[in-house]
């Protein structure tokens, strides 16, 4: 199912600054749920992430709700400008895992990346060229992984799909 996902691009902070927030330059994500992810960029600006939506809405004013997550990862970028927004929609699947198979002996897919596309593509074409080269045995551990269809049918299960995120949301926010 698609999930909307926002991005801002701070103005560039400077190497000092940057290194003063993430020290190896890593990219990062938190461990909530409903996640936020972040990196330096190459002209020294923080990328930030996260701020999802699963009602099929584009949330309102993305710069400024993204903004104020990523100020309360970083209280010290209060007053450093969001020079860039932009969001877009990512797959994911009911277990968060990607759904790689085949429609037909010659015919592969690789859907659901669910949020960590960017880190799992190269490997994912590296494993179906490896497949289509008759070696196949890592493209089918990804394969066996069982998928359900969201609950709820067409018609119920994007609110369903909001409704559980809203619990896991409100359990990412207690202790």
């Amino acid at each position: 199912m698609a999930v909307g996902t926002c991005i801002i691009a701070t103005e560039p902070l400077g190497a000092e600054h940057i290194a003063a927030l993430i020290a190896n330059r890593a990219a990062v994500s938190d461990m909530n749920w409903v996640l936020d992810y972040f990196r330096p960029s190459a002209d020294q600006r923080l990328i930030f992430g996260g701020r999802v939506t699963y009602s099929g809405f584009d949330p309102a004013r993305i710069a400024a709700s993204t903004r104020r997550r990523m100020v309360r990862v970083f209280p010290q970028l209060a007053a450093a400008r969001v020079e860039h927004a932009w969001g877009g929609y990512v797959d994911i699947t009911l277990n968060r895992a990607p759904h790689f198979g085949r429609l037909s002996p010659s015919v592969y897919f690789l859907q659901g990346f669910s949020g960590h596309g960017l880190a799992l593509a190269g490997m994912a074409g590296k494993l179906v060229a490896e497949a289509i080269a008759a070696q196949a045995e890592r493209f089918d551990v990804f394969a066996r992984i069982p998928h359900h269809d969201f609950p709820g049918g067409r018609l119920l299960r994007r609110p369903a799909l909001v409704l559980a995120m809203l619990y896991y949301r409100l359990r990412d926010l207690l202790p």
